[in-house]
C-alpha cells in the first residue's frame, strides 16, 4: 500500500534498502528523511552484519556509508552513495 504519509502510514518503498548504521551522522540524516517522509525502507546495518558491509564493498569498491540500494523491476540494481544525494532522491520520488 502507498500512502502520502500524511496519515502516519508508511509509504511503499519496495526495492529500496539503506546500508549504514544509526550511529553514523550521515546515515542519521538519511534515516531522519526516511522517517519524515513516512517511508518503510529497511536499514541493513553494516556494523552488525559483515555480509551487508561486504555487499557495499563489492558494489562500490569501498565501505563508506550511507548507500541506498535501488532494485528495479527489470532486475537492474543501482547503488546511490552520499547522504545529500539519497535525501534528494527520496524527496523527489516520495516528497
Amino acid at each position: 500500500m502507498v500512502s502520502t504519509g500524511e496519515t502516519g502510514e508508511s509509504v511503499g518503498a519496495e526495492g529500496l534498502a539503506l546500508y549504514g548504521y544509526p550511529q553514523c551522522p550521515y546515515c542519521a540524516r538519511v534515516l531522519n528523511a526516511i522517517e519524515s517522509l513516512g517511508l518503510d525502507i529497511p536499514l541493513r546495518n553494516t556494523m552488525l552484519d559483515g555480509g551487508h558491509r561486504a555487499a557495499i564493498v563489492e558494489a562500490m569498491g569501498r565501505s563508506t556509508v550511507p548507500v541506498l540500494r535501488i532494485d528495479h523491476a527489470d532486475g537492474k540494481v543501482d547503488w546511490l552513495p552520499e547522504s545529500a544525494d539519497i535525501v534528494r532522491f527520496l524527496a523527489s520520488r516520495f516528497g
